[in-house]
C-alpha cells in the first residue's frame, strides 16, 4: 500500500510538472524568442564517449544526501557539450570564472531556471561537498553536489531525486587554435533516473528543449562577461550511447529483500473459514488447451509448454498485471511482484510462491490427470487478501489438457479512501478481467508456442524474454481461432 501510493504521488507530480513545463512553453513563447541565438546542434549515435571524470563523491557530512551515479540511471548514455569560442576576451580565465562562483544567477535565464545552495560550508565562496538545487521550469529540478573545484573549472555531480543521475562539467580554457581566444565549455554525462523522465526527455523532447536554452544562454552571457565577442556559434553536440535495458527484474532489484521481509495480511491456518458466507470470493476457472496423445504429457506438447508459460508468469495481460521476480531463484522461494496497471495508476503489490506440485491425481469421471502448478499469496500492502493457485493438467486416459485457476480472497484495509472506494467499485469487475484475458492469453500462447516448435528445428527455444509479448486475441488469427472452437466443442461433447 505504502509503495503503491509513493508511486502514484510521484507519477502525479510528474505529471503536474511535465504539464506546467507545457503550459509554460505555451504562454511564454516571446521568453524563448528573447533568448534565441546562433547555435548549432547536432546528435549522433556512437559506441562510446569519453569517461566522464568521476571526481571523489565527497560529503560535507555523513547526513548529507545519497549520489544518483550513472550507473543508477535508465535508458541511453548521452554525452552533451555546450561549447562557446570566445575572441579578445578582456578577463582573464579566472577572473570570469569567479564572476560565475559570485553571481551564477545571472548565467541562466531566471524565467527557465535558478541556481539554490541549499548547503554552504563558507556563505561567501564554493567549497566542496556544498549543495544545490537547480530549478528549471517544468519537471527538470535537481539536487548536485559540487564535487571537483579549480580556479577554471568546476564539477557537479546528481543527488537523489534528480531526474538525470550522472555528472556536469563547466570549464574556462585557453582556444586549442586561436591565439587570445578563451573556449568556455559545459559537458555532462548524464542518463535519465526513471523511465518517464527518460519519455518526456528523449521521446516528447520538452525536458531537452528547456535543458539546451538554459544552458546556450549560459554560454553566450560567459561571452557576454568576458567582453569578448562569440566566434562563429555555441555549439551542441549530443553523443548518444545505445544502453541495453537490463531486465524487468533488475530496476526492482531493490524491493525483492523488503517484501521478502514482509507479513501475510491474513491468516491461511484459517481456511476453513474462508467461505461465501463469511464475505470471501471462491473462483474456480478452467479452459481447455490443443490436446496430446493418451499418456504421460510429451517433452514438447501442450502440457510443457502451459507449463513453462505459467512457471514464467507470462499469461496475465500485461495491460493488468506483470509478475516481476528473480528468474534464478528456485520457484519455491520466489518473491513476486505484481505490477498492476489501472488507467493511469499503476500500483506494486507483493506476493509469496507457496503450494508448488507436480504429481498425479485420480478423479473420479476422467481418471489419472497429472497435474503441475503453483500458487501465491498476498502480502502486506496487497489491495487483496487470499491465494490464487494456477494448474495445467493433463487426463492421461483421454490426452486432454487443461489450464485451471482456483482462488480465495477477500479485499484487505485500504488505508488510502481513493484507493478504497475505487477497489470497491472496480476490484471485482478487474478480478473477473484478468481471469478471463488469462484463460485467453493462455490458450493463445500454447497454441503458437507449438506452431513455433513444428517450424523450428531445433524445438522451442529456452531463451526468457524481458517483457511479456503482446499477443493477440485468438479471434485474430483464423487458424488459432478454429483450434480453439474445436477445443470448446470436445469440451461440451464430454460435459
Amino acid at each position: 500500500m505504502r509503495a503503491s501510493s509513493l508511486l502514484h504521488h510521484r507519477i502525479v507530480r510528474r505529471a503536474i510538472g511535465v504539464g506546467a513545463a507545457a503550459l509554460a512553453g505555451l504562454g511564454a513563447g516571446w521568453l524563448i524568442r528573447r533568448y534565441a541565438m546562433p547555435i548549432t546542434l547536432t546528435e549522433t549515435a556512437v559506441a562510446a564517449v569519453p569517461a566522464a571524470p568521476a571526481a571523489p563523491d565527497v560529503r560535507a557530512s555523513p547526513a548529507a544526501q545519497p549520489s544518483q551515479p550513472i550507473t543508477s540511471g535508465v535508458g541511453d548514455l548521452y554525452h552533451r557539450r555546450y561549447q562557446v569560442d570566445i575572441a579578445d576576451p578582456a578577463l582573464d580565465k579566472a577572473a570570469i570564472m569567479a564572476h560565475i562562483f559570485a553571481n551564477i544567477n545571472e548565467f541562466v535565464p531566471r524565467e527557465l531556471g535558478v541556481f539554490e545552495r541549499t548547503h554552504a560550508q563558507d556563505p561567501d565562496t564554493w567549497q566542496v561537498g556544498d549543495e544545490f538545487l537547480v530549478r528549471l521550469t517544468g519537471p527538470w529540478n535537481g539536487p548536485v553536489r559540487l564535487v571537483h573545484l579549480e580556479p577554471t573549472l568546476f564539477t557537479f555531480i546528481t543527488l537523489e531525486g534528480h531526474l538525470e543521475a550522472g555528472e556536469i562539467q563547466f570549464a574556462l580554457a585557453d582556444h586549442p587554435e586561436t591565439a587570445g581566444a578563451l573556449r568556455f565549455e559545459i559537458r555532462s554525462w548524464a542518463r535519465s533516473s526513471d523511465r518517464i523522465t527518460d519519455f518526456f526527455y528523449h521521446t516528447l523532447g520538452i525536458s531537452r528543449f528547456a535543458q539546451t536554452r538554459v544552458w546556450t544562454y549560459f554560454c553566450q552571457h560567459v561571452a557576454d562577461v568576458s567582453g569578448g565577442t562569440v566566434i562563429d556559434t555555441i555549439r551542441v553536440t549530443t553523443q548518444r550511447v545505445p544502453v541495453e535495458a537490463p531486465p524487468v527484474w533488475k530496476r526492482y532489484e531493490r524491493q525483492f529483500d523488503r517484501w521478502a521481509q514482509t507479513a501475510l495480511n491474513f491468516d491461511p491456518t484459517q481456511r476453513e473459514r474462508f467461505t461465501a458466507q463469511n464475505g470471501w470470493r471462491l473462483d474456480d476457472y478452467r479452459i481447455g488447451l490443443p490436446s496430446e496423445p493418451p499418456g504421460l504429457p510429451l517433452e514438447d506438447g501442450a502440457w510443457a509448454a502451459a507449463r513453462q508459460i505459467v512457471q514464467r508468469y507470462e499469461f496475465p495481460d500485461p495491460a493488468l498485471i506483470t509478475g516481476i521476480f528473480i528468474p534464478d531463484r528456485p520457484l519455491e522461494e520466489r518473491i513476486m511482484i505484481l505490477r498492476a496497471r489501472f488507467l493511469l495508476f499503476t500500483f506494486l503489490f507483493g506476493v509469496k510462491i507457496v503450494g508448488v506440485v507436480e504429481e498425479t491425481r485420480t478423479t473420479e469421471k476422467r481418471g489419472d490427470a497429472r497435474v503441475w502448478g503453483y500458487g501465491y499469496r498476498t502480502l502486506e500492502g496487497h489491495f487483496e487478501m487470499g491465494e490464487i493457485m494456477f494448474e495445467v493438467w493433463k487426463f492421461l486416459t483421454s490426452g486432454e489438457v487443461e489450464f485451471r485457476i482456483h482462488a480465495y480472497s477477500r479485499t484487505a484495509a485500504i488505508r488510502n479512501p481513493l484507493y478504497r472506494v475505487g477497489f470497491a467499485l472496480f476490484g471485482r469487475r478487474l478480478q473477473r478481467r484478468f481471469a478471463r484475458t488469462a484463460m485467453e492469453r493462455m490458450q493463445q500462447l500454447v497454441i503458437a508456442r507449438l506452431a513455433q516448435a513444428q517450424n523450428t528445428p531445433d524445438g522451442v527455444t529456452d531463451t526468457v524474454p524481458t517483457e511479456t509479448p503482446e499477443v493477440a486475441p485468438v479471434s485474430s488469427d483464423p487458424a488459432a481461432a478454429a483450434k480453439a472452437d474445436e477445443i470448446a466443442a470436445e469440451r461440451e461433447d464430454k460435459s
